[in-house]
This record gives structure tokens, C-alpha cells and sequence, in this order.
């Protein structure tokens, strides 16, 4: 929604207001305010992002909300009531593969030079959080042969693989996966020895500047990094 201010006969506009009240995945302000009429490559009209509250942007593959190469002179202020949450990180596969990180909620693209100045509003009852990295993957079974006094001999004996970490909740990394484990056989006749579980993904970023300057003032709930 565009805002107008009446200068003698000539309406300018002031700001550009985008008000979001319904739930939505992976929001990109530029499309946003080029929708409400902002042209990024003239335009240095400020822009005013308000989430409802109980309204949810998430992601499922990429940022759940981000700027977008918006005009560098434009101001930009966010305010949250309601939540913008990261995606959580895959786990690990066999054998003993690391989790992937988990989604950022709010991702500033980088931008160069320019008087914008950014300012983001975590309000009261509102909630900016990044999504938990994968847990790490079961580690390697292990394997050995049975004994009789002067050899190791027949089938190899298979124990488990190692249990798939936990996913970390938001704001979280990821726990590591199980140690894989001996099924039988005999000490010495290792065909293959266990190993342990692959690494945690780390969590997302809960606001990623990108060397941008950015106010946050928090009233409501942060989980994650806003470096």
C-alpha cells in the first residue's frame, strides 16, 4: 500500500507499507514492494514490512523471508508480530553423514554503499527463529568372524549401524549420530570395525546481515544468531 503525502498540489510518496496477515512461504520484499509499485533501480522510497500477529512466513528451502537487492538509499524497517521461522536442516544419511545446516529466517542480501538505514522489530508476542540444523548420520556396523582356536573363519557377523542424531529444534544444532556396534565373532577377527556417527548440522542464522548495519530491538522471542 502506497502512502502518500500532499506537498501543495503534488502527492509524494513517503513509504510503502507491506502488510502480510496471512501465512506464507519464502517471501521476498523486492517482489513485494515492485508489486506496490517500487522500482529498485531508481526508487529510494522507504519500506514498512508488518507480519500480523499468528501469521507465520516460513521456509522450506531457502530463506523463509528476505530483502531481496532492494535500492541501497531505501530505508527498510521489519516489524514482527507474528513469526518468521527457518526450515530444519535434512539429517545425515548412512554411514555417518553430517546433518545439513538449517534455513535462516531472515536474510539481508548484501548490498554496497548507499544511506539505507534497516531496522528490524521482534515485537511482543512475535517470534524470529532460525531452523535447527539435521542430525549426523548412524555410524558404520562392525563386522567379525567367529574363531576356533586357530583361525578366524566363516560368514562375517554384522552388527548394527549407529542411530540417526536428533534434529536440533529452532535456534539449535543438530546431535551427533550413534556409534555403529559389534554384532558377534571374535575379538581379533575384525572384518570391519565400527565407526561413529557423522556431525550435527548447525543451526541457521535467526537474522544473517550480511556486513549490513541492522537494529534489532527484541520484545518478543529470538532463537538463533543475528550476526
Amino acid at each position: 500500500m502506497l502512502l502518500p503525502v500532499v506537498q501543495g498540489h503534488l502527492a509524494v510518496i513517503s513509504a510503502i507499507t507491506l502488510d502480510i496477515t496471512s501465512n506464507a512461504v519464502e517471501q521476498n520484499i523486492l517482489t513485494l514492494a515492485t508489486a506496490a509499485g517500487y522500482d529498485a533501480s531508481t526508487d529510494d522510497t522507504e519500506i514498512i514490512v508488518n507480519i500480523a500477529s499468528g501469521v507465520t512466513i516460513s521456509g522450506s528451502t531457502t530463506h523463509a523471508l528476505r530483502t531481496g537487492a532492494l535500492n541501497a538509499n531505501s530505508n527498510l524497517t521489519i516489524n514482527i508480530s507474528g513469526s518468521v521461522d527457518g526450515y530444519t536442516g535434512a539429517n545425515g544419511g548412512l554411514v555417518a553423514q553430517a546433518g545439513s545446516a538449517g534455513g535462516d529466517a531472515l536474510f539481508f542480501e548484501t548490498l554496497t554503499g548507499g544511506t539505507g538505514t534497516y531496522v528490524v522489530n521482534v515485537l511482543s508476542g512475535g517470534s524470529l527463529r532460525s531452523g535447527g540444523g539435521g542430525g549426523g548420520g548412524g555410524g558404520q556396523r562392525g563386522g567379525r568372524q567367529l574363531y576356533d582356536g586357530k583361525s578366524c573363519y566363516g560368514a562375517t557377523q554384522f552388527g548394527s549401524y549407529g542411530s540417526t542424531g536428533q534434529a536440533g529444534g529452532f535456534g539449535q544444532a543438530g546431535s551427533t549420530g550413534g556409534s555403529g556396534t559389534f554384532g558377534g565373532g571374535q575379538n581379533g577377527c575384525e572384518t570391519q570395525n565400527p565407526g561413529g556417527g557423522g556431525a550435527g548440522g548447525a543451526a541457521g542464522f535467526a537474522l544473517r546481515k550480511n556486513s549490513r548495519t541492522v537494529s534489532v530491538n527484541i520484545s518478543g522471542t529470538v532463537a538463533g544468531s543475528t550476526a
